[in-house]
């Protein structure tokens, strides 16, 4: 089975959960699309399925409904457990249940990379990051439709920010 959000997001959990960090709906929404991101710039590879995932702009950022569907009831709240989901067995002709996990290591490095960057950033800073001027969801927005941000969009906006940050490593 493909990488897809799911699995990315499950990752995080289980990142968060190795260094007893609280992680919430709104910040792991945020990682997911942030680590999409890069993963797209550096490797040329999304790490989203297109069958089940696509990124939107919602009010408070880019959105992966997938992600935000399967962990919306933890509200506000650390989330505690992974999600499940659910495919059908058509040997059995039974559902079969099973976490999703990632399984490729250049997206592993990646979901890695990107907690290590933003692990300590609350979930208002992660959607200041995700707001500002020149974003993808700054470019796609429009108040009261879930328009899409594509996958060229994140991916030259991503690029422009790896350029910034290996120059910023120069200078250090």
């Amino acid at each position: 089975m493909k990488d897809n959000a799911l699995a990315v997001a499950n990752y995080f959990i289980e990142l968060a959960q190795k260094e007893n960090r609280p992680i919430t709906l709104l910040g792991l929404i945020k990682r997911v699309y942030i680590a999409h991101g890069f993963s797209l710039a550096i490797f040329h590879k999304s790490l989203l399925d297109p069958r089940f995932d696509k990124v939107e702009a919602w009010k408070y950022g880019p959105v992966i409904p997938s992600v935000y569907h399967s962990f919306k009831q933890f509200k506000a709240n650390p989330i505690t457990e992974k999600t499940v989901v659910m495919t059908w067995d058509e040997h059995k002709m039974e559902p079969c249940f099973h976490t999703s996990e990632l399984r490729d290591d250049d997206a592993k490095k990646i979901v890695k990379m990107v907690w290590d960057r933003y692990k300590g950033y609350s979930d208002s800073r992660m959607v200041s990051i995700t707001h500002q001027k020149g974003t993808p969801w700054d470019r796609c927005y429009v108040e009261g439709c879930n328009e899409v941000i594509s996958d060229d969009i994140t991916e030259m906006f991503y690029k422009a920010l790896v350029k910034v940050i290996v120059s910023e490593s120069g200078k250090a």
